[in-house]
């Protein structure tokens, strides 16, 4: 036979159960109208507060490769000729009949 203090524990235990059931239960109508009022009015992650944590340690950078060509119309820009997409200015010089020895940085 249960003691009372069993009996408690037993009640308690479900109604742990029926509280969790119920919070499932309102959870999802509770988001549906939380993710309607977003959309409603706009609002971004960041004004809600959620911001993207940084980590504690900063990646290495890579070093910047020198400049090797420059470009003859507007001489602040400049291209290294390394990895990845030619600059917009480099593709158009390109198509325009340019050869890359003319844009040379000479040294």
């Amino acid at each position: 036979m249960p003691t009372e203090i069993e009996k408690l524990d037993n009640q308690i235990a479900e109604l742990a159960k029926k509280r969790q059931a119920i919070l499932e239960a309102e959870r999802d109508t509770k988001l549906k109208a939380i993710k309607a009022l977003i959309a409603q009015y706009e609002i971004t992650a960041s004004e809600l507060g959620f911001v993207k944590r940084r980590s504690r340690t900063k990646a290495p950078t890579k070093a910047k490769l020198p400049a090797r060509y420059r470009n003859p119309r507007d001489p602040s820009q400049t291209w290294h000729g390394g990895k990845g997409a030619k600059p917009k200015w480099i593709r158009e010089f390109l198509a325009a009949g340019g050869k890359l020895e003319k844009i040379e940085i000479k040294k």
